[in-house]
């Protein structure tokens, strides 16, 4: 539903800092919501400034916190992270700054949880190479590099064959 009226520069600012209070924001998606607001390309730019002196706005806090949260709780790799955040327009140096920040261990951590999952999904498991294909195939959807991924897949295989002879 399109306002009929649309907002002053006051009124933006209020709206975005309670936006930017609620959760973290960056300003591609700020300046977004100000035109379909109605508010003015310039408006909306004294507001980000504003916006940002108050350190409600800082894109490389929005980076960081959006690649934590992706690959913590949607289990994506850094591949698919980028991704998500050149689609919201961010800076090449807040992306990279946002990817030296993961924690090896945790990634690797969190591809493996995936892979081990998909792994439980699969009705032939890891047995073949066609199966071992699509687990690496859908590792890579998830953004995981092929060569981590590759050499997940084959540490469990390898984990599985032992355990068999085992029993």
């Amino acid at each position: 539903m399109k306002r009929t009226k649309p907002l002053t520069a006051e009124e933006a600012l209020s709206r975005a800092a309670g936006l930017c209070a609620r959760c973290e924001q960056c300003t591609p998606d700020l300046l977004k919501k100000m035109a379909a607001w109605g508010l003015s390309g310039n408006d909306a730019q004294k507001v980000i400034t504003q916006l940002e002196r108050m350190n409600f706005v800082d894109d490389s806090r929005f980076a960081r916190a959006y690649a934590h949260d992706k690959l913590a709780y949607s289990g994506w790799g850094r591949n698919k992270i980028i991704q998500g955040l050149w689609a919201k327009r961010l800076s090449r140096d807040d992306i990279d700054q946002s990817m030296d920040e993961i924690d090896e261990e945790e990634y690797a951590s969190v591809a493996e949880r995936v892979i081990r999952a998909k792994i439980r999904l699969s009705k032939d498991g890891i047995a073949t190479y066609e199966s071992k294909l699509k687990i690496l195939k859908f590792a890579m959807q998830r953004g995981f590099e092929p060569r981590l991924a590759s050499s997940i897949i084959n540490r469990i295989a390898h984990e599985q064959a032992e355990h068999e002879e085992e029993e």
